[in-house]
């Protein structure tokens, strides 16, 4: 049975859906809209592929379609997608987010990027280990967080989501559940 998200009118099987969770393990931050339109590919390269024959199963042993789909996605979404990009639709961009993250308590403002306080349960990082969190929205396209350091340059997290409000309402949650402590120190090296 399809799974229809009407808010974006996207369509796709569950099977596809978690055909490409399963293919963004471990590969950094995707927005669930970005994995709902990634699963509507696959739903679909793998309906045209029924139309011939073709089982999604039969694929595997030629190319894992599932990320076939999560890179066509990602491209779109990434750094460099977006050369018509503006700094009013970045900063419009970031008053959206922090909205978004007033709305999960959380304390955030603009300082070039979106510095967001960090809590109590806030994995350790910085030059002390207190930083706050600044997230990015880059003209040019792509999201990303890092702790805000000063003294030398920190690792950054990319986060795959449209420059679109529902991508900052839904960047907003990655940053709540960092911030909570929920997503455990993923700068440790």
């Amino acid at each position: 049975m399809p799974t229809t998200d009407a808010a974006e009118g996207l369509t796709y099987s569950a099977e596809a859906y978690a055909a490409v969770e399963k293919a963004v393990e471990s590969q950094g931050f995707y927005v669930p809209i970005v994995l709902a339109e990634a699963a509507e590919l696959l739903t679909d390269l793998w309906a045209a592929g029924a139309r011939r024959g073709v089982a999604p199963a039969d694929w595997a042993s030629v190319v894992n379609l599932a990320v076939v789909a999560r890179n066509i996605v990602t491209k779109k979404y990434g750094r460099f997608s977006d050369p018509e990009g503006t700094m009013a639709k970045a900063v419009s961009l970031q008053g959206h987010l922090i909205t978004a993250l007033e709305e999960f308590g959380l304390t955030a403002r603009i300082s070039g990027p979106v510095i967001v306080d960090r809590g109590p349960d806030t994995p350790r990082g910085g030059f002390h280990g207190d930083a706050d969190i600044e997230v990015h929205i880059y003209i040019d396209g792509g999201w990303a967080f890092a702790f805000a350091e000063y003294r030398a340059p920190a690792p950054v997290a990319p986060i795959v989501a449209p420059a679109t409000e529902v991508g900052a309402s839904q960047v907003a949650d990655i940053i709540r559940a960092f911030v909570r402590g929920e997503l455990g120190d993923i700068f440790r090296c």
